[in-house]
């Protein structure tokens, strides 16, 4: 089976670490892949630091003005040749055997079209591994996650830059939804994961930047615009409940940056008998005492320390 990737990337003012990302890819021990580097109209020398790279395999295409994440991962979707579609952000990098790993998950399961592997985050070179609600028992195997939102209650098990998508899924349920400027993974996971199972080694392939300035994890959210997600709700239980947990999660993003209006817009969509108490708890807490303990959690992390009430 020949196996062929289109690495997509997403660039946008990451100069101090498109390199290291771009490193990461060229040095896999899997070598049949293009790379199609999206450049969104930077402003820094992020296109300077790509072209430094000689590799015939990198495609750069640019955009005439920025229209963001989605949009510059549906230009690399179109420019793909190849027909499984590999994503990377710019300020991520993957273990050298991320695509080999991949390549055994297709072989072992060819009826599939969606693949992901764990990952780790990056908090000022201190590494985590997020907690989820996968069983311990299956670290460092393979398998097929059917009900992708049962299981995602929680910390997602996957992040856009270790997922590999078969192109002919897009045909199927869309490309990314470019009026979504935060969150637009969530919205992507619902319409896939609706129609496909997930094929998932359980062990770190890739490691996300979490505490980069101007990161997905960083930026001021209650200005962008979040996915409707209640428009896919009643499909079914778990999908209801993930829809919910999210929902809780967009919530948090609006109190963390003391966003009152947008806080009381999200709280009124959630049914509390579907969360936790400590997550219950965290909603009600007033949003003096909720920001210290916000800042303590950071504090914690600048130390080591990764703490966390999903």
């Amino acid at each position: 089976m020949d196996i062929q990737f289109s690495v997509v990337i997403p660039l946008y003012n990451k100069e101090e670490f498109v390199a290291q990302t771009l490193k990461s890819v060229v040095g896999q021990t899997y070598q049949n892949f293009e790379v199609v580097i999206v450049n969104d109209y930077s402003n820094d020398n992020s296109l300077d630091v790509v072209k430094a790279i000689d590799d015939h395999r990198i495609k750069i295409i640019e955009h005439s003005e920025n229209k963001g994440l989605s949009a510059s991962r549906n230009t690399g979707i179109s420019a793909a040749t190849h027909t499984h579609i590999a994503f990377l952000d710019a300020d991520d990098y993957w273990d050298s055997t991320f695509l080999e790993t991949i390549v055994n998950l297709i072989k072992e399961y060819p009826d599939e079209s969606v693949f992901a592997t764990h990952y780790r985050e990056n908090y000022n070179d201190k590494f985590f591994i997020p907690k989820s609600n996968l069983p311990i028992s299956s670290k460092g195997k393979t398998f097929l996650v059917r009900d992708f939102f049962e299981i995602n209650l929680g910390r997602l098990i996957l992040t856009q830059s270790c997922i590999v998508v078969h192109k002919t899924v897009f045909e199927q349920i869309g490309y990314y939804d470019e009026n979504v400027t935060f969150a637009e993974d969530i919205d992507f996971y619902i319409r896939c994961f609706h129609t496909y199972n997930l094929a998932y080694y359980n062990d770190v392939c890739h490691t996300q930047n979490a505490a980069i300035s101007g990161s997905i994890t960083n930026s001021v959210s209650h200005k962008k615009t979040f996915p409707k997600l209640h428009k896919y709700l009643n499909d079914s239980d778990s999908l209801d409940k993930f829809i919910n947990f999210y929902t809780y999660c967009i919530y948090r993003r609006m109190k963390n940056e003391s966003a009152r209006k947008e806080m009381r817009v999200y709280r009124k969509q959630i049914k509390f008998n579907s969360l936790t108490v400590l997550q219950v708890l965290f909603i009600y807490l007033p949003l003096p005492f909720y920001l210290f303990l916000i800042r303590v959690k950071k504090r914690l992390l600048n130390k080591g320390y990764h703490v966390s009430s999903y």
